[in-house]
């Protein structure tokens, strides 16, 4: 998943015309109440709601007393392609928590004058969180709980799954098999999934951040090198160096034949 794009509303607005984007765009309401129109579809809109409109979609937005928003647009979506293929409408927590990481994402993104590995990670971040609002009534809330904690800190190097199966208060074994059913992995192996995409985005970058692989590594919740390397091998079938060098070389393919 990549950050293409990030911007805030300057002033406010009652109306924006229609217009598509070949990526998804992610939009926050910031103040205002109206209705935002994807094709022939109108959704209400308030402050702390999120929409996410597809790829190609028409979209335009209006309000009698004026809106501001803040949005950003992303090339791929952490969910399935039907759930990718149409909008998808949910309001941010009670604490405003979507709301806060854009604002700090629509920063970096200023500062830094493109993307970088934190950059990368708030935004995976704030789609997961999306992703997980846009999880059906149903779904296991205790699971949920283990999947956002986990989440939030998947790059702590002391994160003890054990320890958060064990705060469910259900037992262990029991509550990983639940784990299971409903996510198709072992929370451990789901920790062990977030690190290792995380340190696939920070390896693509490193010829422009100057990180090394273990940085990368630290950032990603492993303080030993060594082990981190082993891991990643066992999960993509390169060492990180390897998989760097793969990276930089598809890079300078495609610049051959710009």
């Amino acid at each position: 998943m990549a950050l293409l794009l990030a911007g805030i509303s300057q002033t406010l607005y009652k109306y924006y015309r229609a217009h598509a984007h070949s990526s998804y765009e992610v939009i926050l309401n910031l103040e205002g109440e109206g209705i935002i129109s994807v094709g022939d579809t109108d959704y209400p809109f308030y402050p702390g709601s999120i929409h996410v409109i597809p790829k190609g979609a028409y979209h335009k937005k209006s309000s009698a007393c004026g809106f501001k928003d803040i949005y950003f647009q992303t090339d791929t979506l952490p969910l399935t392609k039907s759930a990718s293929d149409r909008v998808l409408t949910v309001s941010d927590d009670a604490r405003g928590s979507i709301g806060a990481l854009m604002s700090m994402l629509l920063y970096r993104y200023l500062q830094k004058n493109g993307n970088d590995g934190v950059l990368a990670s708030m935004h995976d971040l704030i789609l997961t969180l999306i992703a997980e609002r846009c999880a059906p009534e149903h779904s296991d809330p205790v699971i949920e709980e283990i999947r956002s904690k986990i989440t939030l800190s998947f790059n702590d190097p002391l994160l003890s799954v054990s320890d958060i199966l064990e705060k469910t208060g259900y037992n262990k074994d029991y509550i990983r098999r639940r784990f299971i059913c409903a996510c198709g992995v072992t929370p451990l192996d789901y920790l062990t999934d977030i690190r290792i995409e995380n340190a696939k985005r920070l390896l693509s970058d490193i010829h422009r951040t100057g990180l090394s692989v273990s940085d990368v590594g630290a950032m990603c919740g492993y303080y030993d090198a060594g082990y981190f390397c082993r891991i990643f091998k066992r999960k993509t079938g390169y060492t990180p160096r390897q998989f760097h060098a793969l990276r930089a070389d598809a890079s300078d393919n495609i610049g051959d034949n710009e």
